[in-house]
């Protein structure tokens, strides 16, 4: 988690927001990047599904530039169409399938005008070669339900309207987990759904 919020740190200063500007933290969960969210100058919301989650984040957030909390699907929020500078969806796109993933990028091009930080679980041989060693060590070791090899993760943001502009890997062979900074495309373009990187 360390690794993750140094990451977050600085691919939000990349995002340069200003005190004019929104983010959305979606699902917030427990708020364990609350304090890093609050160090950029934006207003910062929190939304969850869960409201014992939101009440557990509380105290991760402060006061400082903190909005509050909005109960919501991620699916299906009741926030105004391109109402926020940044989105940031971290520790869900693993969890879900491909019609849930896409339901979500759905939402999420709507909801930002510009970037999003988004993390994925990638799978890739390296990965299931450590999967493999992990069940040995531990039997009850339980890996990410739904990786996505990297070309698919790409192709899936590419045609909700979104440029990759850096990919990256919390730790390479420990952690299948990648941090995506994702700027919306001015116009969007599905017909080809490329990608760029960064």
């Amino acid at each position: 988690m360390w690794r993750q919020r140094g990451l977050i740190e600085r691919i939000l200063d990349r995002c340069d927001l200003t005190a004019s500007d929104r983010l959305l933290d979606i699902p917030c969960g427990t708020g364990l990047i609350g304090r890093i969210l609050l160090n950029n100058p934006a207003r910062v919301i929190g939304s969850d599904i869960s409201i014992e989650m939101m009440d557990l984040a509380r105290s991760e957030y402060g006061e400082n530039r903190f909005h509050g909390f909005v109960q919501a699907d991620i699916t299906a929020t009741p926030f105004v169409r391109e109402s926020f500078a940044c989105v940031v969806v971290l520790a869900l796109m693993h969890r879900l399938h491909e019609r849930l993933r896409r339901e979500v990028l759905s939402e999420v091009a709507s909801l930002s005008s510009r970037y999003v930080i988004m993390s994925y679980s990638v799978d890739s041989r390296s990965q299931r070669v450590k999967q493999r060693v992990l069940k040995t060590l531990r039997p009850s070791h339980i890996p990410a339900p739904s990786s996505v090899p990297l070309p698919e993760i790409l192709r899936e943001i590419g045609s909700h309207g979104f440029t990759v502009l850096s990919i990256s890997h919390i730790a390479h062979f420990l952690s299948a987990k990648v941090v995506l900074l994702l700027e919306k495309n001015a116009q969007r373009d599905l017909s080809d759904g490329g990608h760029q990187l960064g």
